[in-house]
């Protein structure tokens, strides 16, 4: 069985990547030109990233360990202590996070769309991959 915390965050993934797929394919002129969209999607692709870290941090949690004192180190120490496969996507999630938050003035529009429009799938492929850690555990 899944634990409630961990099913509420993915439930949220799951929520926030509906929202993204209603703006279909987006385009940089796109996010140029309506400041609204780009602060919608640089906000719902923050929150993505933060579930993925919570996901992780909980996952920690339940096995008995110390937090991770980083988002980085999170997604690390649950790679090394196989809750999910290593996966380049997940570590550049938390880079792309770490980048929206700490030069939150300066993000460009060329990452968002990247982002968008081709990097979504990587965290339906976490979803999967922790959903897939949970059945092995519990069956």
């Amino acid at each position: 069985m899944i634990n409630g915390i961990i099913a509420q965050k993915l439930q949220s993934l799951d929520e926030v990547l509906i929202e993204l797929r209603t703006l279909g394919q987006i385009s940089r002129q796109q996010l140029d030109q309506d400041w609204r969209t780009k602060k919608a999607v640089e906000r719902n692709l923050q929150i993505l990233v933060e579930v993925v870290i919570d996901v992780c941090q909980r996952l920690l949690s339940l096995a008995g360990q110390t937090p991770a004192t980083t988002g980085r180190d999170a997604v690390d120490r649950a790679v090394k202590s196989g809750f999910i496969p290593p996966n380049e996507a997940y570590f550049k999630m938390v880079q792309f996070r770490n980048f929206v938050v700490h030069r939150y003035e300066h993000v460009d529009n060329e990452i968002l769309v990247g982002m968008v429009n081709q990097r979504l799938v990587d965290f339906e492929r976490f979803r999967d991959d922790v959903m897939n850690y949970v059945r092995k555990t519990t069956d």
